[in-house]
Formats: structure tokens, sequence, C-alpha cells
């Protein structure tokens, strides 16, 4: 593994890796000896580990300060102060190499740094997405209003098509609220397209501004193939995607033959996800609705052989639990961003489900969080849920 070397750490400026005093085998062993002690029941498989972490992350979200001649990016400290963190050796290239052209992007638009202490300015943040595979990049302004969409409108029509080529996709997001909330209330395109390829290994997504996207191309790439692998082991079937985003375990699912339904809440990632359904000729179908709302006409009120879920940080919800009993899967294929919430949801089914697999993915390396992949199996087809 890849050594990182950052100037931001030893001086203080960025304590996000908080392990940047370690080597990367060090971090990465005692990640594995933690799921283990969380684990103590099974065997862990051994870790994926990030080989490259040096460029790996592919999307960045940066605050921005100063003024619009001079605009600055970095990220927040404890002070909620925005400390310079331009060249971070963890963001794409893609990412770092786009800095000084949106200085420029910013000047000419006339977007001035949001100053929350006086609660003035337009412009809080700018969050950008890389996709290795297409040697695209995906900006979106973050603003607190529609005052400076017209000329960032011009702005874009002005760039050459060379930038263009690399700057696939522009939007605007709208967040009005005197927070440090990145997500915006409204979106507004500014390119024609707005959705991002994206390549992990065999599925292609089309990412959208909106869309929960993996942060690391590598080890997602690593952990979308062992789910595939996973999904092509067992016979047809019919499989239920939980908290799906733009489709990736339900394209893969779909590519191995399987019937695949995913849910997802956020309507954005629910149309990336018809769409790449759509252009690769995959028969998955999707529903953008909230688990608690689902009924069981909606999950074509019968069983399925396979639940995958991936949720956020605090693990399944009331809602998701419910639908998992009420399907009565064979199989649980369960990955985590959390291994204390795995751990709570894995108790849940005790005497009902048992960890057939468990693995782990440095997708944040030189920090202590990890991806863990776990597959559930039922202990008898007779068990009721």
């Amino acid at each position: 593994m890849n050594a990182l070397c950052c100037p931001y750490f030893p001086a203080g400026t960025c304590r996000s890796c908080a392990c940047l005093d370690q080597t990367p085998e060090q971090v990465l062993v005692a990640k594995q000896a933690h799921l283990q002690g969380l684990f103590p029941e099974c065997a862990v498989a051994p870790a994926v580990a990030c080989h490259v972490p040096i460029g790996s992350r592919i999307r960045a979200r940066l605050a921005v300060s100063g003024q619009s001649e001079s605009a600055v990016f970095g990220f927040f400290d404890e002070q909620q102060r925005v400390v310079p963190v331009e060249d971070c050796p963890l963001h794409h290239p893609l990412i770092t190499g786009a800095i000084d052209g949106l200085r420029e992007f910013v000047r000419q638009a006339r977007l001035q740094p949001y100053d929350p202490e006086r609660n003035t300015g337009e412009l809080k943040f700018v969050v950008l997405t890389a996709s290795p595979s297409h040697g695209g990049l995906m900006i979106q302004w973050v603003l607190r209003s529609r005052e400076s969409v017209d000329r960032i409108r011009r702005v874009w029509g002005q760039l050459t098509e060379d930038l263009r080529r690399v700057w696939q996709v522009m939007s605007v997001g709208i967040q009005s609220q005197r927070s440090s909330r990145i997500q915006g209330d409204i979106e507004i395109g500014i390119s024609d397209t707005q959705r991002l390829p994206i390549r992990f290994g065999s599925v292609e997504l089309g990412v959208g501004s909106g869309s929960f996207v993996q942060t690391n191309h590598e080890i997602a790439s690593a952990l979308y193939l062992a789910v595939e692998q996973r999904l092509a082991d067992q016979p047809h079937g019919r499989v239920l995607d939980l908290y799906c985003g733009t489709g990736a375990f339900s394209l893969l699912a779909g590519r191995c033959g399987h019937d695949v339904l995913g849910i997802d809440i956020t309507a954005e990632a629910i149309a990336s996800a018809v769409e790449s359904a759509t252009r690769q000729g995959l028969a998955a179908r999707f529903v953008c609705q909230s688990l608690q709302t689902l009924s069981a006409d909606e999950t074509a009120a019968g069983r399925y052989d396979t639940v995958i879920c991936n949720p956020p940080r605090r693990g399944l919800d009331d809602a998701a639990e419910a639908l998992i009993r009420r399907v009565q899967p064979r199989r649980l294929i369960y990955s985590s961003c959390n291994p204390e919430t795995l751990r709570r949801d894995v108790d849940r089914w005790r005497g009902i489900f048992r960890i057939q697999f468990l693995q782990l993915f440095d997708m944040f390396p030189m920090n202590r969080h990890y991806e863990v992949l776990c597959e559930l199996v039922r202990e008898t087809d007779r068990t009721v849920l």
C-alpha cells in the first residue's frame, strides 16, 4: 500500500485522516481486529486493502471562503472556519486539477463566498465528483439563493469545448438555511446532461449531484465485484434491494439473471437507476418511496429469495426490518459503513439468520472507518421470521 504524504496533517491544518501517524498496514490490522472483536462468533475473511490511497477519493465537498476575486476552497475546522485544503492527496487528480479553473469561474461569475457569521454572500460549497472511467467531473455549486444562477449559466456557456469535455456536468443547489448543511432544497441544472457516468468494474452508474456514490473508486469496484460473485453463485430468483440509490446492486443482480426490485426515497437516484437499467437492457424495476409507506402490493406481495441492503450509518430502521420479515428472504446481503449498527442489526436476527460471510473493505484509508460486506443465510427453510 502506498503511504500518504500529507502536508496538512503535521501542520495541524486538517486532521480528517486521523491515522496518518501510523503505516497503512498498521491501520488496516487495527480495523480488522476491531471487526473481529465485534463478531467473535465467525471467521472474518481477509480484508480488501486500498492499494493506492493517493487519489482514491472521487467526491469532495469543499467549503468556500474569501472573496469572489480570490476564493479559497477547503474544510471547516472545529471553530467552523474554512481551512484551505486545495490539494488533498486523497482527492482524485480530476478534483485537485480543477481548483484553479473553479477559482477563475467564481471570479467571472462574481460568486461572493458565504460568510456564516455575517450571513452574507452566496456561495457556500462546491461539490465535485470525478469519474475515473470516463475522465469527467461533475460540479455542483451550493448557493444561498438564485441570485447568481444566470451569471453561472453565462460563464458556463463561455467555457471552451476542451474544458467542457472534462467538466461534463454542472448544477446549482439552493440551500437557503443558515447552517453547514450541504444538500440543497432545490436543484437547478446548468449543463445539458445532469448525470455523470462512472464505471465500477462491470457496472456503470449514472450519478447525479444529489445521488449517493461510494467515494473510493478502487474499493467500491472490489465491493461490487464481491457482491456480483455472490449473486452469480445462486440460482435465479427474486431480489429486493433496499436503499438502492442509483442501483448498483440492483444492476448487478439483473446482470446475474435475477428478478430485481430496487427501492429508495431519493427521486434523482431512482431516475438514474431506471436510466442505467434501460441503457444496459436489464429488467430491474425501481420504486421511489419511503419504506415506511410501502405496502405489500408494492412489493408484489410475495417472498424474495434475497434482500440486499446498503443503509446509512444509522443502520436498518424499523420499517426495513418489518419489510424483511414480510418478504421472508432466505438470504441477506448487507453492505454497511458502520460495523456497530451492523452488529446491532445482526443481533436482531439471532436464531433466524447466521453469518455466512463477513469481509472488511478499506473504503476510507487512513482513518478508522471502513465498509463491511456481510452475507447472512436462514438457519433453516422452516424458520419463521
